[in-house]
């Protein structure tokens, strides 16, 4: 084979063709997403939400604010990074050994667990197929991997750089996030983007492989995770010290959200850039505050050491 000038750019229009043929899929699939996010959007502004006590639907698990029996994971369970999902497969909405889940499973337990939209619902597993290797399923241990689910600056977990597994929580780093509160009762938008401030800083400054600096989509991606949090349970404090420390349903427990018919993408990412576009990783830090050293954790207890 000749190698010049004209193979070489034949080379770069020849990749750049396939590279635009194989985005297609997606744009089309962002494009029906946004689509359908339109319509529940302007269902959410025009109809009344649900009442107080039924926000589940009757068919559904968690109705009157009933769940399933939380069975802790055993050591062969599969679980991952994802709070969310672990409380779904821990009150066996989702099968309890996290395995061979599919993304229409995932998608269909989140939407009514948590009061989604099927819009939303569909965006939030649709990530997961960047690790289906053809499959067309998933073990919840697969979101174990940095930048698709797991994301640097976790508010349970440390990094994935000092703790490789990412399968449970770290009790200091939900009850530091609890702790950040205000009042002791809710987290606001301003607790959530304080304490998102202060994760990033620290982290960035123990961790050398820390790799949010220059990504503004896996921060945004941290933001809407503190943004359901707020959405969903309406940062009230003590749900969630349990929802996030055990990842259990507490008793008693319905989503803090009542749209008709699902919390939408537009709401999620509005309270998402309230969050994101108020946080300062130079911030002063509240009184009694200071950064942990990542590089000096007992992960046996799941407890860091301050600096």
């Amino acid at each position: 084979m000749t190698v010049n000038v004209f193979t070489t750019i034949f080379g770069i229009f020849s990749r750049s063709f396939k590279l635009g043929l194989g985005l297609i899929p997606l744009l089309g699939f962002v494009i029906q997403l946004h689509a359908r996010d339109t319509v529940y959007s302007v269902l959410a502004a025009i109809w009344p939400r649900k009442s107080k006590g039924k926000v589940i639907a009757q068919n559904q698990p968690g109705f009157n604010r009933m769940w399933p029996e939380y069975i802790a994971p055993g050591p062969s369970d599969s679980r991952s990074p994802c709070p969310g999902l672990n409380a779904l497969a821990n009150h066996g909405i989702l099968p309890r050994d996290g395995k061979r889940l599919t993304y229409k499973q995932m998608s269909h337990a989140i939407q009514w667990a948590y009061n989604l939209s099927p819009a939303l619902g569909d965006q939030l597993t649709a990530s997961a197929y960047l690790l289906d290797q053809g499959r067309g399923w998933i073990n919840l241990h697969d979101l174990n991997t940095l930048n698709i689910v797991q994301h640097d600056a976790s508010f349970t977990r440390p990094d994935i750089a000092f703790c490789p597994d990412q399968s449970y929580p770290h009790a200091e780093l939900v009850d530091r996030l609890l702790s950040a509160s205000s009042d002791g009762v809710k987290l606001t938008v301003e607790d959530f983007a304080y304490y998102s401030g202060l994760r990033r800083a620290e982290c960035k400054a123990s961790n050398g492989q820390y790799s949010m600096t220059y990504s503004f989509i896996h921060k945004f991606f941290g933001s809407g995770n503190a943004a359901l949090l707020y959405s969903i349970f309406g940062g009230d404090v003590a749900d969630l010290r349990v929802y996030l420390s055990e990842e259990r349903f507490p008793d008693g427990w319905e989503p803090k959200n009542r749209e008709r018919f699902g919390h939408t993408i537009l709401q999620a990412q509005k309270t998402s850039l309230d969050i994101e576009f108020n946080i300062n990783e130079n911030q002063t830090l509240r009184p009694g505050d200071a950064f942990l050293d990542q590089r000096k954790p007992n992960y046996a207890t799941g407890k860091l050491i301050p600096v």
